[in-house]
């Protein structure tokens, strides 16, 4: 019997790598290519998901898996790894920002999906049926989608389950970015993403973050593939074991601040940048040249993300500040 553990793909030989464009068994889920790279090591180990592309237009996190899919050998790895790297092809090729075209819903907000659901919730409940469940850990690489810069982080969401947020933390950790969110199961200003879908099934997992603005930098996608062998090597699928790097800044608390009115955004911060209680943000400027509003943090903490372009909804996001209490 094979020790394959994900029903996703079709199972390599042990010490081979396969790869080919995932079949998902249902007939709303076609029209589109979602490329898959399966490695299975010729020695027994962890079983560990990679996904990226599940916001389409975050380029150098797509190219982060596919690099890291090419890079692994199977002769050298414990277990295996199930890379794919486009979760959401309609939106890489339309080029459209944080949703999935056919249905307009938000992808990483649809998890743990349905079975008899729209087009977004089918294709997270076929990810969470047939890979997150069966996974001993799950990397999801994303970055800034169009519309938004950030500073590189990683979150991962607490069970209360001792040994699986200690693998997270470590997982967080290894891939080596400068910011760390450690999420609680309620109260984020986010439900439905990935991470979340893992968590509640005992999974360790983490979202890490790099890139922006819709930019291709394929200095940021080689970090990231190296990011995540770094995680390989904490989890014992390569050899070497984690590495040795700087703490990062952690954050227990992610407040997205928001508009009141719709209006012309003038940042007056940058991504990065602490924040104290009072300071100006940006304002929301008509086409008159006024300031209708004024947006001022409402908490102390370093701005994970920042909304670079300038039209604002009603009610619009406007940056992401990581707290520390």
């Amino acid at each position: 019997m094979s020790d394959w553990k994900f029903d996703l793909v079709p199972a390599p030989a042990p010490g081979t790598k396969a790869q080919g464009n995932v079949v998902w068994g249902d007939p709303l889920l076609t029209g589109w290519d979602w490329p898959y790279v399966a490695i299975r090591g010729a020695e027994p180990g962890p079983a560990v998901l990679v996904t990226a592309g599940i916001h389409g237009s975050e380029y150098p996190a797509i190219d982060g898996a596919v690099r890291l899919g090419a890079a692994l050998d199977p002769m050298s790895i414990r277990g295996q790894v199930l890379c794919l790297p486009l979760m959401n092809p309609e939106a890489f090729w339309r080029r459209a920002a944080y949703v999935v075209p056919t249905d307009g819903l938000n992808l990483n907000r649809a998890f743990p999906g349905k079975a008899d659901g729209s087009f977004s919730e089918r294709l997270a409940w076929q990810l969470v049926q047939k890979a997150i469940r069966h996974a001993d850990a799950y990397i999801d690489m994303h970055g800034g989608d169009l519309p938004e810069a950030l500073v590189p982080f990683a979150i991962y969401q607490e069970t209360g389950i001792t040994a699986v947020d200690a693998k997270s933390d470590m997982m967080a950790r290894a891939f080596g970015l400068p910011s760390l969110l450690i999420q609680q199961s309620t109260g984020g200003p986010a439900s439905g993403m990935t991470l979340a879908a893992a968590a509640n099934l005992g999974v360790p997992a983490v979202i890490v973050e790099d890139g922006g603005a819709g930019q291709y930098d394929p200095r940021i996608a080689a970090a990231m593939s190296t990011g995540a062998q770094n995680v390989l090597r904490g989890l014992g699928v390569l050899d070497g074991g984690p590495p040795d790097l700087a703490s990062p800044n952690r954050y227990t608390r992610f407040l997205w601040q928001r508009s009141r009115n719709a209006g012309f955004f003038r940042q007056s911060v940058s991504v990065g940048q602490f924040v104290s209680v009072g300071e100006k943000i940006g304002g929301l400027n008509d086409f008159f040249n006024c300031e209708i509003e004024e947006i001022v943090a409402v908490a102390p903490g370093q701005i994970l993300f920042l909304i670079t372009s300038p039209a604002i909804p009603e009610n619009g996001l406007i940056c992401g500040i990581g707290l520390s209490s």
